[in-house]
């Protein structure tokens, strides 16, 4: 016994020094990089081990985008501030000038979003997550998918889903019931982006339950699982590569790869061509370029716009990667701008009225007819989605990531490959230095001809320069035709179940309203027989 005693104080020994040791270790691993900022001279946000600054996302207890406000006001005058994501050093732009130089002028520094998904390659390999040299020849591939001429040619598929739409509220109203306007207006754009994404009817707003319209939803919606995977991909970017973290299920991926092989297969057997987006990739799968249209409105585009002649793989995985974005970005990202535009314009009932004589005046003058053209005519309802986008940006703060050395101008400040960028763009959208009266819903802040121009790089919806969001051309007819589906006939209006103030959705890095926006439908008075 008096020999035993002495090898188990021994043992535990030397288990609490491996243990410390452990901690050790663990601790310098997760704080290693925590003086980058202060050696730099630059006024940061104090981190802690594991969550770095962010430690409320990290957690989901707060929204990214709610947090980077309370540091905008709160460091109000500096330029940009530091704070980590985890343990990566990240730098908070405030100043346009500085964000200009990052977005476009220094471009070819900052390449990069700097969201890394290596575990599953339907993410890694979309628009929004590709990096370097592939996503440049992605670009390249995809500018002529989006041009006036190819939109142009989806707008009938566009109007038929709005016709049906149309007839839809009509029940909707009929119900007299308060509706979900993101859940009604999601349905739609699902319908839609069926019909011009895959060339598949999908009629979701009969059947909202049917499979297609389910899996999109999984695809928008986070679990808290998943929500946490995605948090330790941003903030973890080394660990989360390692362990080949993925958000997407697999039952997810099985899904969309058997889909979008059977409808290419389908086509070719049936030798069926559709002005969608499903066969403009077919198009760049077989030949490698996708062709401009000679009738394509865009002039400059077809002057200077040459095929590449690089050699691109393209294949299967590429496409069903392209056709989750496109997909994912047409029915949920592009309906936050609608339903937030209809909540503010139940809320301004003035402007709702000043919309809807904008929309009688354009159909009285096109013998009741929506067409392409005269949907890019309605200024002011244009102006009124600018104004939500301002109030409610989808995306509230843009990434990207330092992918080469970088002195910030004016400043001995030198940012190392590897470092986050973020753009609080929320927060300089309801600034009241750039937009006075923020809370204020004011479509005319965009009506001078060079309004775009003069808030350039502070509001900032689809982003800027060459990362800018491909598909905006294309959001902005979806939430046009939207709107007056809705308008056209009926008045929306506020009522019980409608949350005020709008309460963030903590669980989506998007923005999207807790609980929803409920509103009512009214049959327009000169609509009453």
């Amino acid at each position: 016994m008096a020999t035993f005693l002495p090898e188990v104080s021994f043992a535990l020994q030397v288990t609490f020094t491996l243990v410390c040791l452990g901690i050790f270790l663990l601790y310098k691993f997760f704080t290693k990089h925590f003086d980058y900022w202060s050696t730099k001279g630059v006024t940061f946000i104090k981190p802690v081990p594991i969550f770095g600054s962010v430690t409320s996302s990290f957690l989901i207890k707060e929204h990214i985008v709610n947090i980077a406000q309370r540091w905008y006001q709160q460091y109000e005058g500096l330029p940009f501030i530091g704070y980590f994501q985890g343990r990566t050093p990240s730098l908070m732009v405030f100043d346009p000038e500085l964000i200009a130089r990052i977005t476009v002028k220094d471009f070819s520094h900052f390449t990069d979003h700097g969201l890394r998904i290596g575990g599953d390659p339907l993410q890694a390999r979309n628009m929004f997550h590709s990096t370097g040299q592939r996503w440049k020849e992605l670009r390249l591939k995809l500018i002529p998918t989006f041009t006036s001429g190819k939109l142009k040619g989806m707008f009938p598929l566009m109007l038929e889903s709005s016709d049906i739409f149309e007839k839809h509220l009509d029940k909707v109203a009929a119900s007299k019931e308060a509706f979900d306007a993101k859940e009604l207006i999601g349905r739609f754009f699902t319908d839609m982006v069926g019909s011009t994404i895959f060339g598949i009817d999908c009629n979701t707003l009969e059947e909202p339950h049917n499979q297609f319209r389910v899996m999109g939803q999984r695809l928008a919606t986070l679990s808290k699982t998943q929500a946490m995977k995605l948090a330790l991909i941003a903030y973890m970017p080394e660990i989360s590569l390692k362990l080949k973290l993925t958000v997407l299920d697999s039952d997810l991926r099985d899904f969309f790869f058997k889909l979008t092989k059977d409808l290419v297969e389908k086509r070719k057997k049936t030798n069926t061509v559709r002005k969608d987006f499903l066969q403009l990739l077919i198009e760049l799968k077989e030949k490698g370029n996708v062709a401009i249209d000679d009738d394509d409105e865009d002039k400059r585009l077809k002057e200077n716009f040459r095929p590449s002649e690089t050699v691109f793989k393209f294949d299967d995985t590429d496409m069903t990667a392209l056709l989750i974005a496109f997909y994912l970005a047409g029915f949920d990202n592009t309906s936050s701008a609608a339903t937030f535009a209809l909540l503010e314009l139940a809320l301004n009932p003035e402007v709702q009225r000043k919309v809807q004589l904008e929309i009688d005046e354009f159909l009285m003058q096109n013998d009741g007819k929506v067409t392409y053209n005269a949907l890019r005519e309605m200024k002011y309802l244009e102006w009124v989605l600018y104004e939500s986008m301002r109030k409610y940006p989808v995306v509230g703060i843009h990434g990207r990531v330092c992918t080469k050395k970088y002195t910030i101008p004016g400043t001995k400040v030198t940012l190392d490959e590897g470092v986050i960028i973020t753009i609080p763009n929320y927060a300089l959208q309801n600034d009241a230095k750039y937009f006075p009266d923020p809370e204020r819903f004011d479509p005319e802040r965009f009506s001078a001809d060079d309004a775009l121009h003069k808030y350039q790089y502070v509001y900032t919806p689809f982003g800027e320069g060459p990362r800018q969001c491909i598909g905006n051309r294309f959001a902005l007819i979806q939430d046009k035709l939207a709107l007056l589906s809705f308008l056209r006939r009926y008045s929306v209006k506020v009522n019980s179940k409608t949350q005020l103030p709008v309460k963030l959705n903590i669980k989506q890095f998007l923005l999207n309203a807790e609980g929803g926006i409920w509103l009512d439908l009214e049959k327009r008075a000169t609509d009453q027989t």
